[in-house]
């Protein structure tokens, strides 16, 4: 009797896999499980992915253990340096900017230095004394950072701290 109903079981699975609407719903899993193979493959290999070259680091998706790494998005200086702070004086090719901490900082105006303002690029002109700032450059011997771009902060809105 258990042998007969196991014939029978085993018939009726075969019927069903053979059949046109067996076919397709196996189909379906296989491009559903190839599918979900294939993102974990990629999730895997990005978790993963560590470039390591002299004293510079590049991560893939998540840094590695115990190192808090943050990078600018593409475009922005690489390995520079700024600050964010408070115009308290300009002058032809400098500014003087009061930072978070309280002290100074001076920031040189060159040639190549992108101003940009809430309207896209600007001039140096638009940096009045009181505005908000945030500088990315490169920092020299004596203190100062040569600035590379500058964002000027809209009034009513203040770089977060």
């Amino acid at each position: 009797m258990l042998a007969d109903n196991v014939r029978t079981n085993v018939k009726e699975i075969r019927d069903t896999v053979f059949s046109i609407s067996g076919r397709k719903i196996l189909l379906v899993i296989g491009i559903v499980l190839i599918a979900v193979l294939i993102f974990h493959a990629g999730v895997v290999v990005g978790s993963h992915r560590h470039f390591r070259g002299g004293e510079e680091q590049r991560f893939g998706f998540r840094p590695a253990p115990g190192m808090i790494v943050m990078h600018m998005p593409r475009g922005f200086i690489e390995g520079g340096h700024g600050t964010v702070g408070t115009v308290e004086q300009t002058a032809t090719s400098s500014l003087t900017v009061r930072m978070r901490d309280g002290s100074t900082a001076t920031i040189l105006l060159k040639q190549g230095t992108v101003i940009r303002d809430l309207d896209g690029d600007a001039s140096s002109s638009v940096i009045m004394a009181g505005q908000s700032i945030i500088v990315l450059g490169v920092p020299n011997d004596d203190g100062t950072i040569s600035a590379d771009l500058i964002r000027v902060v809209p009034s009513g809105l203040q770089p977060q701290r």
